[in-house]
């Protein structure tokens, strides 16, 4: 038993008087999306999606569109919306993103104008990312159940500002077969900051 606490003794003191250093960002430019050009900030309403489900078990892959002349609103979760921010609205929907004040930081997201309850958005030099707002502190400031969005995207048309983000990668039983899913949306850029 001494020496268990002998040893113990030399690995504390070994591992806690190592000098430690501070690791430095290599690069903290502005992230635009997929070096195209077009910046992330701004506002942008949402014009389409589709929804890409892939059977695990089957290795089947199924785009669903998540408008039609019939259907307006839909769910960027399969099972249906749980979230706000999940529920989306073929040109009604808006995603804000501001700047944060450096990168890796955070910025704010605002879903559909709601300066009141912002939701955080986490830039780093290779990820983006929605998130609680920072200084959420209970249950009820949530907007995401205490999770996040990592989110990517690229441009199709910067003359247009039309960028396509992906968003919602999950998993979930549907029909009792284990499913990969996540949804394609486009926006166009309607404000720039």
């Amino acid at each position: 038993m001494k020496n268990f606490f002998y040893i113990l003794l030399v690995l504390t003191l070994t591992f806690t008087s190592c000098k430690k250093e501070t690791l430095e960002l290599a690069n903290t430019e502005e992230v635009t999306l997929a070096d195209e050009g077009l910046r992330i900030y701004g506002k942008y309403v949402l014009l389409s999606g589709e929804m890409l489900v892939t059977n695990l078990e089957l290795n089947i892959k199924t785009s669903y569109n998540h408008f039609d002349v019939n259907k307006s609103i839909s769910s960027l979760r399969y099972s249906g919306s749980q979230l706000e921010f999940e529920t989306i609205e073929q040109n009604v929907t808006t995603w804000e993103f501001y700047e944060p004040n450096s990168v890796p930081g955070f910025g704010e997201f605002i879903l559909n104008g709601d300066t009141i309850n912002p939701m955080g958005f986490y830039v780093t030099t290779s990820n983006w990312t929605i998130v609680e707002h920072p200084t959420s502190t209970t249950a009820s400031e949530m907007q995401l159940g205490g999770s996040s969005r990592p989110i990517e995207g690229y441009v199709e048309d910067v003359d247009q500002n039309i960028v396509v983000i992906y968003v919602q990668d999950a998993y979930e039983s549907i029909d009792g077969y284990n499913c990969k899913y996540y949804s394609e949306l486009r926006f166009q850029k309607i404000e720039q900051w």
